[in-house]
């Protein structure tokens, strides 16, 4: 399995967090609190590895996520993971609505946390993109929902003996404490011209 450096895995973090304030701004004027996303921790690691983790910190096998695909220099699938009991909370900051039954996502509120979703993803990847000065086609984001190892399991060219992009901030709101979790999709050949990419990045910087 390829595995990014250290210093590799660190200067990402970094790029991902210059995109971070544009997508903390837009999301705490749509729930009308101050928003604030820390500094994303970043790893190269086996998808069951990742399942694992992520599970051990939700509390549970199932998870609400927004996934959108992407292309160009380096490709893949994005995946913005809730778990599956908080992000109804999310959606009652969104909608302003403190009566809403947390028991049930209605078409309405699927609506609300894909447009989180893809607020968060765009940011991410297009800081990416903008840095490296290289163009990413976006697909339509998509509301998801279910078991954590099959939506991760469920990227595009995806094989169970590759590893993942785990990126996990924390979303924090006045009243609400919501962990999120970002994960890139990547095959192998991905993350080999992601980091082929970050390398350019570093020569020119140099």
């Amino acid at each position: 399995m390829v595995v990014l450096t250290d210093f590799q895995q660190d200067v990402i973090s970094e790029l991902f967090n210059i995109g971070m304030g544009s997508a903390a701004a837009s999301l705490s004027q749509m729930v009308g609190e101050t928003v604030t996303l820390s500094v994303p921790s970043v790893e190269y690691i086996a998808q069951e590895e990742a399942v694992q983790r992520i599970q051990n910190i939700v509390g549970s096998q199932k998870v609400t996520g927004v996934k959108e695909s992407f292309k160009g220099s380096f490709w893949g699938d994005a995946l913005l993971i809730f778990p599956e009991s908080r992000s109804r909370e999310l959606v009652r900051a969104l909608l302003k609505d403190d009566e809403l039954p947390l028991e049930t996502i209605t078409e309405m509120e699927q609506e609300a946390l894909t447009e989180v979703g893809n607020i968060i993803l765009n940011a991410c990847l297009g800081s990416l993109a903008n840095i490296f000065k290289q163009n990413l086609i976006y697909g339509l984001p998509q509301y998801t929902q279910g078991d954590c190892e099959e939506l991760l399991a469920s990227g595009t060219e995806k094989k169970s003996d590759e590893g993942l992009l785990l990126l996990h901030m924390d979303f924090i709101l006045q009243q609400t404490n919501l962990n999120g979790y970002l994960t890139l999709l990547m095959n192998v050949e991905s993350v080999k011209a992601l980091s082929e990419q970050i390398d350019l990045y570093l020569e020119e910087m140099a």
